[in-house]
């Protein structure tokens, strides 16, 4: 992550052709005239009721028919909500950034070479892949998607953790070795995704104890992966909490020290809860705290500087007025961040997640909680009435008030 740290703080301060099968809606699932006694039946009328995937006009659904890269990524893409016009892919694409040979963060500009007038180009579903990191055009020999290939179970386990936000722990080195008797037919660099789809339960072994990475899917099997992944990505959604934002500001003004303290209940965060730890929607949090400055504070704050890596799923921000120094640095799927000021690391109780592309930080542990709010999304936690306090704290520069 030493690249965060070169070139932030000034660039943040400048800131149809539709396939058969995708198209052409069926009402409601359980019309589909193929599916009656599949084994994937269930899953695929949920799939079609939730509305991410479709059968055919002629209202059949071809359950067994292979899937294609193109199929697949458009139906992993609209499953998690990350759509052509989603809020999200917008956000995504204006703050893309990669690193350039010496390191330092540059623009983002994906580019696959044989996408040039294909569908998941014209309606928008290529770059939503792209800006997300769904699909990292170096992946694919000569940067050609080669999109009516029929998808592989490894891609399906690299996209699938992309989607979990699992880059991080995919990217580390494995453990011991994979259970499964063609391990050696994985490449090396794809171990860590396949392990982590398993331990995610979204792609399972055969029965004979092989993997089979080059194996190709079927419509129905990919339904039922996706599906897996959805139970993964939105466990813990249902629940009863109040947000209390409080809001703490310290200010110097004409020479002396001042604190500006208030607190506001908001349904504008996001929350999980999974395993006894509370996570939150990291952009969320900001967007409060930004109306809190805004409503509260001694100055204004206009918006979240961020900026965003797509192929490490990372993602620096700040509120875009503090001085130099005051950024931090997050990582899906890692425990660890960085406030940028110091170079300092820092830890959460949990590493984080993603949900539909948001970076969801933990932000309390309700087997070790404390009952008070403190910095660093540190929540506090009342059990007697189910509320969350998270401190939203702003820190004026000096220099600005004299």
């Amino acid at each position: 992550m030493k690249h965060w740290k070169k070139g932030l703080c000034g660039l943040l301060a400048a800131v149809l052709m539709v396939p058969a099968g995708l198209a052409a809606p069926v009402s409601g699932g359980k019309n589909l005239s193929d599916l009656e006694g599949h084994w994937a039946q269930k899953e695929v009328e949920a799939a079609v009721a939730s509305g991410w995937v479709d059968g055919y006009p002629d209202g059949s659904f071809k359950p067994e028919k292979s899937i294609t890269r193109a199929e697949f990524t458009k139906m992993l893409l609209d499953a998690i909500h990350l759509t052509p016009d989603s809020e999200t892919v917008a956000w995504m694409k204006e703050n893309a950034l990669t690193d350039d040979i010496w390191g330092n963060p540059t623009e983002y500009t994906p580019k696959l070479y044989d996408m040039s007038g294909h569908w998941l180009t014209s309606q928008g579903w290529l770059d939503a892949a792209l800006y997300s990191g769904m699909v990292v055009p170096d992946d694919y020999n000569g940067k050609n998607f080669r999109p009516e290939k029929a998808i592989a179970r490894y891609e399906i386990a690299l996209m699938t953790d992309r989607a979990l936000g699992l880059v991080y722990p995919a990217s580390q080195p494995v453990e011991g070795e994979l259970p499964f008797t063609d391990k050696e037919e994985i490449l090396d660099w794809m171990k860590g995704y396949v392990n982590e789809s398993v331990k995610a339960g979204v792609l399972k072994g055969y029965p004979d104890g092989s993997f089979q990475p080059n194996k190709t899917s079927t419509r129905a099997e990919a339904v039922v992966m996706i599906q897996r992944m959805l139970e993964e990505m939105e466990e813990g959604l249902n629940h009863d909490i109040t947000v209390v934002a409080r809001y703490k500001e310290n200010y110097k003004e004409h020479g002396e020290e001042g604190t500006i303290l208030q607190e506001e209940e908001t349904d504008q965060i996001q929350l999980q809860v999974i395993d006894n730890i509370i996570y939150a929607s990291l952009n969320d949090m900001y967007d409060v705290e930004i109306d809190l400055i805004k409503k509260y504070g001694k100055e204004s704050a206009d918006k979240l500087g961020v900026a965003w890596w797509p192929i490490q799923q990372e993602m620096i921000a700040g509120i875009t007025n503090v001085s130099s120094g005051s950024l931090y640095y997050y990582q899906m799927g890692n425990e660890i961040y960085y406030w940028e000021s110091n170079g300092s690391e820092k830890m959460f109780c949990a590493p984080t997640r993603a949900l539909y592309g948001e970076l969801m930080v933990p932000v309390c542990d309700l087997s070790h909680y404390s009952r008070e709010a403190q910095d660093e999304w540190k929540g506090g936690w009342d059990p007697e009435t189910n509320t969350l306090t998270l401190l939203m704290y702003y820190r004026v520069p000096p220099e600005r008030y004299s």
